[in-house]
C-alpha cells in the first residue's frame, strides 16, 4: 500500500509545487504592487530563457529524421524500459521484487506527473 501512496505523491508533487509557487507569486505581486510593465518584463525574461534552452537543445548540422525522432522520444523509451524491467524484476519472485516495483513506479510517476503538470500550466 505504501508503494501506491508513494507513487501518487511523487506524481502529484510537481503539480502541487507549481500551485504553491503561483499562489505565492500572486500574493507577492499584490502585496509588493508589481506593475503591469514589470509583469511584462518578467514574462519576456521567461520567454528568452525558454528560447535559450530550445537553442541549446537544437541539434547541430543536418541530421536524419529518425535520429531526431529517437532523440525526442528518448525519455519515453527509457521510462518504458524501466517500467517493463521493473515489472519483470518484480514478478520473478526474487528478493529484489520491491526494487523492481520502485523502478516501475518511479518511471511511470515521472511520465504522468510531467503530463499533469503540463496540463495544469496550459489551463492558466
Amino acid at each position: 500500500m505504501s508503494l501506491i501512496l508513494t507513487s501518487i505523491i511523487s506524481a502529484l508533487a510537481p503539480a502541487g509545487i507549481e500551485v504553491v509557487k503561483d499562489i505565492a507569486g500572486g500574493i507577492g505581486r499584490k502585496i509588493g504592487g508589481l506593475s503591469v510593465e514589470d509583469e511584462i518584463k518578467i514574462k519576456n525574461a521567461d520567454i528568452e530563457r525558454l528560447k535559450a534552452v530550445a537553442l541549446l537543445d537544437t541539434p547541430a548540422g543536418n541530421i536524419s529524421p529518425w535520429v531526431s525522432n529517437l532523440r525526442a522520444s528518448f525519455r519515453y523509451v527509457a521510462a518504458s524500459v524501466f517500467v517493463i524491467g521493473g515489472f519483470a524484476l518484480a514478478f520473478t519472485g526474487s528478493e529484489y521484487a520491491s526494487v523492481g516495483l520502485e523502478l516501475a513506479a518511479t518511471a511511470s510517476s515521472f511520465i504522468f506527473g510531467e503530463r499533469m503538470l503540463l496540463s495544469l500550466k496550459s489551463r492558466k
